[in-house]
């Protein structure tokens, strides 16, 4: 006897907007092509850091001056638990990134993409200098 239903991927609510969306995604990805998407993360995340560098106690655990830098980076803040610092972004500005804890080294984690703007990560850090700010007192 052979039940069917179980050999699916799918075994929940059928998502039609995902399985919608993937062939858009890849045409779009050939489109751009590979280099330019890994170009434009790069120029973001050098954007972001360069204007952080100037928070009190920023710290970037990612180094900037490799080919193989992506859009993910690690960054802490000398003296401020990074959990609440990535809280306090969430909850007071909406802004989302990811505490990060790998063997000796923690902190936040920023992952801008694409479609993001050059004045959105200026808002990012804004809101985490009045964070630091906030927290250091």
């Amino acid at each position: 006897m052979r039940v069917d239903k179980f050999d699916h991927w799918n075994l929940g609510t059928y998502n039609s907007a995902l399985q919608a969306g993937i062939l858009p995604a890849a045409r779009f990805h050939r489109e751009i092509g590979a280099e330019a998407v890994h170009t434009r993360v790069r120029e973001l995340t050098r954007y972001w850091v360069e204007r952080a560098f100037c928070i009190p106690g920023f710290r970037l655990h990612t180094p900037l001056d490799t080919e193989s830098l992506g859009a993910v980076s690690l960054f802490s803040i000398d003296g401020l638990d990074a959990r609440a610092v990535e809280q306090e972004l969430r909850e007071s500005h909406r802004i989302h990134v990811k505490y990060r804890e790998v063997r000796h080294l923690s902190g936040m984690r920023v992952s801008p993409h694409i479609y993001m703007r050059e004045s959105e990560l200026d808002r990012f850090v804004e809101a985490l200098a009045e964070v630091v700010d906030k927290q250091s007192v």
